[in-house]
């Protein structure tokens, strides 16, 4: 019997904002609570986070939102968290921070990656590992300390990624799980533990390393220390998390291959469980554990998605951002209203949505944003329109793509910013070709954390029935006979008049 009383929560440390929420054991949001903090910028191309801005965020929130629930701590079973990834945390044998950790965003490791080239082989890395030699990853950000700030390196005792130093406080307790473990580049996603072979080669011992488990593992229990500056109670079991992405996908409701989560913001990442690890040996779509214990993922990432509609928002919305101001509607409900008024196809307008290049499903970084077919009788909605019709043309693509992997989609869910937006899910439905579920829960991510502490915490004895009770759909999208016709012809167009810039794209580079 699943007692309704109890609660778990979910802490989702984004590269923005921290968000912390608690639901009960049905999923239900019962408090949440979300704070801000910066990115450093100390040089171009530079991007650094302080782990303690995580951890004052975690703690402010974990206050707010048992403040505002109004219920005992002692009500909360199960705490998950999650976070962004590839950023390592340093810390010396006392387990103090040592320095500021590289997040995803930081560039500055390309000559890391350069070099890792050269000592390692490509196609091994991307057998062993599931991801292709790149500076996104955390090998190259421990390797950039281990060259650039040997000082501070010889000083790591260890290395935690950013839920885990969050856990840390917590707990007191050094682990890391799966999925985290195969963002980093070092890491063996079959046999599931760190490749020596690979940490011997760059001269990161393994033994700076977490030990790697399960998700859904209980890793610590809240410490008397923590509970004085959290308000949890001491004992409170913790497990151990995962990466955002996953996270967000199981809290979406998707769990089961032929299935895809689209996680939407400023980017957008489509995710798709598998039974083994398929690797892409081409290196196009990253291979990584999932946290659903004994699966694996597949994540592709495509650009600039919400940003390109922000773009357009911010430049040329102003009419639209002083009615928002007026009446406190959100000034993109007025772009949906401008887009509805226009017919599929924006009257042969198309939007090809490149502004900071193309990874999935063009992966060209040459490659720019283009208004392609621009007459006099367009208006601001046929721009607006076109923008919407230009990311879900990117969506069916890379549907196709994970199809050539032998992944037979049917269906996704939606979460994100982008989910908001009727109009805008029906016409990715249309365009895919396939229903398009949105779930209840915004914080998809937050709620993914819960529902691994809900197996931790005994509530569920696996992922998939945790999802069953606790992630509810608010609304199905389905594709229209006519409008999917129609984006059918006119998304074979649009693949056919990209063709002609690519040539277009090399005389600007």
């Amino acid at each position: 019997m699943i007692d309704l009383t109890d609660y778990l929560l979910g802490i989702d440390i984004g590269t923005t904002a921290c968000k912390t929420v608690l639901f009960d054991t049905r999923g239900r949001s019962i408090a949440r609570a979300s704070k801000e903090y910066p990115v450093h910028y100390t040089r171009p191309t530079w991007a650094e986070q302080d782990a303690d801005w995580w951890w004052n965020a975690v703690k402010a929130t974990l206050k707010k939102v048992l403040r505002k629930a109004r219920e005992p701590a002692d009500r909360v079973v199960g705490v998950g968290v999650d976070s962004q990834r590839e950023a390592a945390v340093p810390l010396d044998a006392q387990g103090r921070k040592l320095a500021n950790s590289l997040i995803w965003l930081d560039r500055r490791t390309i000559p890391q990656a350069e070099k890792m080239a050269k000592l390692l082989s490509s196609a091994k890395v991307i057998k062993t590992t599931g991801l292709p030699i790149d500076y996104l990853y955390s090998a190259a950000k421990i390797l950039w300390m281990k060259e650039e700030r040997s000082n501070i390196f010889r000083k790591t005792k260890c290395f935690l990624f950013a839920k885990d130093y969050i856990i840390y406080q917590l707990t007191g307790e050094k682990a890391t799980d799966y999925s985290l473990a195969s963002r980093t580049m070092l890491f063996d996603i079959e046999k599931r533990k760190w490749c020596e072979e690979i940490c011997d080669t760059l001269g990161i011992s393994v033994a700076l390393l977490p030990s790697p488990v399960e998700s859904s593992k209980v890793v610590g229990e809240v410490s008397s220390k923590a509970s004085m500056v959290t308000g949890l109670k001491s004992g409170t079991p913790v497990v151990s998390g995962g990466g955002d992405r996953p996270c967000e996908a199981i809290g979406g409701g998707v769990a089961e291959p032929g299935y895809v989560n689209i996680g939407t913001g400023t980017a957008t990442v489509m995710t798709t469980p598998l039974l083994k690890p398929k690797v892409d040996m081409e290196g196009r779509i990253d291979c990584c554990c999932h946290v659903i214990p004994g699966m694996w993922e597949y994540e592709i990432p495509i650009l600039t998605t919400g940003a390109s509609l922000r773009w357009f928002r911010d430049n040329f919305g102003y009419e639209e951002i002083e009615k928002s101001e007026k009446t406190g509607v959100d000034a993109y409900v007025y772009f949906d209203a401008l887009a509805e008024k226009v017919e599929a196809g924006s009257e042969g307008l198309f939007y090809y949505p490149y502004p900071m290049g193309a990874k999935s499903p063009k992966f060209n970084t040459i490659a720019r944003a283009v208004f392609f077919g621009v007459t006099l009788i367009h208006t601001k909605a046929h721009f607006v329109r076109s923008i919407l019709e230009g990311i879900a043309f990117q969506y069916a693509e890379t549907v196709e793509l994970i199809e050539e992997l032998g992944i037979r989609v049917k269906e996704a869910s939606i979460v994100g910013g982008e989910a908001r937006s009727g109009l805008w899910n029906q016409i990715k439905a249309d365009s895919l070709g396939r229903p398009i579920k949105q779930p209840e829960v915004e914080d998809a991510a937050a709620l993914g954390s819960a529902i691994l502490s809900s197996i931790g915490a005994g509530v569920y004895d696996t992922v998939e029935k945790a999802i069953k009770n606790m992630v509810r759909i608010r609304r199905t999208y389905r594709p229209r006979g006519k409008e999917k016709r129609i984006y059918f012809y006119l998304y074979e167009k649009y693949k056919k008049v990209y063709e002609e810039f690519e040539d277009a794209y090399k005389i600007l580079a």
